[in-house]
């Protein structure tokens, strides 16, 4: 156990403004919203919390600001009071959708240059890690794209999740993803499948005044994510480069892509939604040293009962032009 004083040190927070963000208007209840609600937005004023690397420099930014108001499942025995739960995700108190369902798939991939490396200092013994963190993001064969949110909204009626955790495994000094999406309810579940390393899950963004250190092929550490919003997942051991993004969201129907940058969401309500795409990694507002100023896209489609629909996105990315002063994105991962 150790206390949150301790890693205090591998993170600063300051109050700056969110550039781009904007308010989103509360849907009618029981309807998820049209547009990009898959992804945070809220007040200009909230705290964006900077990730830093053993050389100081920026790995990543974040802040905890509400996502928008969307319907989204309830889950037993968590430390958040059920009825604040309800309140968030089902304020309509209706029952699980059980009308007619589709299913909407894709693949997600990436044009423009190629993923710059990053300026990281890792030891030998962590190595394998580079697979996942060596870039500004992870790409596969043919471009296509890994850690990709993508969600599905502007159905009516309240679908909820499957299952009461989403699982993230830790291997080669690495998550097995750098996005994490669950619904407001689950919680996040971190097993260490390292044979030899320890680590210590900690859910920046959230208040963790004692945590449980992950030991090789142990028990999983549960990580309760207390609000709607963006957190980071990181380790408290020392191990800087090791940084998901994750999104606690009001809705089910979301899914993050595998290096094959393949997604498929079950469960859809019939009729005319809502398909978001989103690649944190590159948004200039959460990694400002090699985020784009357009990391997101929707398409408008309709889902018919028993039916699959094919929806495939392409993120045209180009490195950013980075101020002389900041640390440079392309120095390449240093291996001790």
């Amino acid at each position: 156990m150790r206390s949150r004083s301790s890693i205090a040190a591998t993170i600063v927070v300051i109050v700056a403004t969110l550039v781009g963000s904007a308010c989103k208007s509360r849907a009618p209840e029981g309807t998820a919203p049209t547009g990009s609600v898959a992804f945070p937005v809220g007040s200009s004023t909230q705290p964006i919390i900077v990730s830093r690397g053993p050389d100081g420099g920026v790995l990543a930014a974040y802040t905890t600001v509400r996502a928008n108001e969307d319907a989204g499942p309830m889950a037993p025995g968590i430390p958040v009071p059920l009825a604040k739960v309800e309140s968030a995700v089902n304020a309509g108190h209706l029952a699980p959708y059980a009308g007619p369902t589709g299913i909407v798939e894709g693949i997600v991939k990436v044009s423009g240059d190629a993923p710059p490396k990053r300026g990281l200092a890792i030891p030998f013994s962590c190595s394998e890690s580079l697979g996942t963190y060596g870039k500004v993001f992870r790409e596969g064969t043919g471009r296509t794209l890994a850690d990709v949110l993508v969600a599905v909204t502007g159905y009516s009626g309240y679908v909820p999740a499957m299952g009461e955790a989403s699982a993230v495994k830790i291997h080669g000094c690495a998550f097995d993803r750098r996005t994490v999406a669950v619904t407001y309810g689950q919680h996040i579940e971190v097993s260490n499948t390292d044979p030899k390393e320890p680590f210590l899950p900690t859910l920046n963004g959230a208040d963790m005044p004692a945590q449980l250190v992950a030991i090789p092929h142990g028990e999983a550490v549960k990580l309760y994510p207390p609000e709607v919003g963006h957190y980071a997942l990181v380790d408290g051991m020392g191990k800087s480069w090791m940084f998901a993004d994750v999104f606690v969201l009001r809705y089910a129907t979301h899914a993050v892509t595998a290096q094959d940058g393949r997604f498929r969401i079950l469960g859809i309500p019939v009729g005319k939604v809502k398909v978001s795409a989103y690649l944190p990694q590159v948004d200039a507002d959460l990694h400002p040293e090699a985020g784009i100023a357009q990391p997101n896209f929707d398409r408008d489609i309709e889902v018919k009962e028993g039916e699959t629909v094919e929806v495939d996105f392409v993120i045209p990315y180009k490195i950013p032009k980075l101020d002389s002063k900041a640390s440079p994105a392309s120095t390449g991962a240093i291996v001790r």
